[in-house]
């Protein structure tokens, strides 16, 4: 056995020498890390914030929101800046951003993907594919326009230039759909098509922007691009109190990949690669050869009883014999508040008329139905005690809400 890893260690040491003897390669690793110099981080979009809003506070966020340390949802002339890859926020993480908007406050989100649920919420639509072509083509040769990126900007809105490219990755996208009824579209990319558009909430401003590479060190310090950037942050007020570059998002969306640690970098080089799976191959041989598994007879053990419901009625039984008709009713709508939150992501802090049309939406059940169900509760809270009937008819309203929805 000890020859066996002796063997083993020296094949792995063996390909760790030949993966450091590979000439250096343009690395291509698109990370958009503010703290990534390579050429598609955004290290020098991050610096040129100071320089572009020079009376702000330029900082990171790496918590959602609602659990911000440096931004204040009672404040104004705040902007949050959020590049990242995609952009996959949660119904209630859109909600807060809405309202910080509509305080004064301005949100820049570049993404190459916006997930369906924020897409809905934007009335939006992004392209389904985008394009990733060589980099070692564009690098080492003379520019090709079949391996770039283009982007412009609306004549309307910016002074000339207007077009701004670079040879490297098209890691961008666009919007096949909008509303134009509140948006307003700022640029395009090289096929004509809205990458930038601005969504005007009552104060304050939202910009989609579809080109997130066009944030990267590659993109911005070839030749004039600069200024591309520069346009992109006049639109923002330049008397900004402060400007947070968001990584929330950007580490969110790469969480997965993180796990993997250090397979993923094993699996990441050839060298390491191959030495991985032939290593994994001769440990598979060896234990099929050589190692004498023995298994004890597994017993067999009764299916676990679920007595939640046995109990449940047990429960009712006992309130119901004793007469006791409101407090059973009160616990039936407390069941009936908690379905409500759990399975509609309901606030029920408020039985009202704006509770009673947004469970009628998510529900799929009619207003007038949902509207019966919420005078019972308000009957029943405000009664000292009910009849057996109106107990009766309540739970025979609340088993057919659960039934059909």
């Amino acid at each position: 056995m000890q020859k066996f890893l002796s063997y083993i260690l020296c094949m792995l040491l063996a390909c760790s020498f030949c993966a450091c003897k590979k000439h250096h390669s343009f690395n291509d690793t698109i990370t958009l890390d503010k703290n990534d110099k390579i050429p598609y981080g955004t290290y020098a979009a991050y610096k040129l914030m100071q320089k572009e809003f020079p009376h702000a506070i330029v900082t990171t966020n790496k918590y959602p929101p609602g659990n911000w340390k440096m931004l204040s949802s009672d404040s104004d002339k705040q902007v949050l800046f959020i590049v990242t890859k995609t952009f996959d926020p949660s119904e209630d993480e859109l909600n807060y951003l809405t309202g910080f908007v509509q305080k004064g406050n301005y949100v820049f989100i570049s993404a190459l993907q916006i997930t369906r649920n924020a897409a809905k919420f934007f009335k939006i639509k992004t392209g389904r594919h985008y394009n990733y072509y060589g980099l070692e083509v564009a690098v080492h040769h003379a520019f090709n326009p079949f391996d770039s990126t283009a982007v412009n900007l609306n004549a309307g809105s910016f002074k000339t230039p207007l077009s701004y490219q670079y040879p490297g990755a098209d890691f961008t996208n666009s919007f096949s759909k909008a509303d134009s009824s509140f948006t307003f579209f700022l640029g395009n990319s090289s096929s004509a098509e809205p990458n930038l558009i601005a969504v005007n909430s009552i104060k304050g401003t939202f910009f989609l922007h579809t080109a997130p590479v066009t944030f990267t060190n590659f993109f911005l310090l070839y030749e004039s691009n600069r200024q591309y950037f520069e346009k992109l942050m006049s639109l923002l007020p330049a008397d900004a109190k402060k400007v947070v570059w968001d990584e929330y998002y950007l580490n969110h969306y790469d969480n997965s990949e993180q796990q993997q640690g250090l397979l993923s970098v094993i699996l990441k080089y050839d060298n390491f690669k191959w030495a991985f799976w032939i290593t994994l191959l001769l440990l598979g041989l060896y234990i099929t050869t050589e190692v004498k598994r023995k298994q004890r007879i597994i017993p067999q053990y009764a299916k676990p009883k679920n007595d939640s419901l046995e109990f449940v009625t047990t429960v009712g039984k006992l309130y119901y014999e004793k007469g006791d008709h409101k407090n059973l009713a009160e616990k039936l709508t407390q069941y009936f508040l908690d379905h409500v939150r759990n399975h509609f992501k309901i606030s029920t802090a408020e039985i009202n008329t704006a509770f009673e049309r947004q469970l009628a939406a998510k529900s799929g059940k009619g207003i007038d139905e949902i509207k019966t169900i919420t005078d019972y509760i308000h009957t029943i809270n405000l009664s000292n005690t009910i009849t057996q009937k109106q107990l009766m008819d309540y739970y025979e309203l609340l088993e057919n809400f659960y039934k059909t929805t």
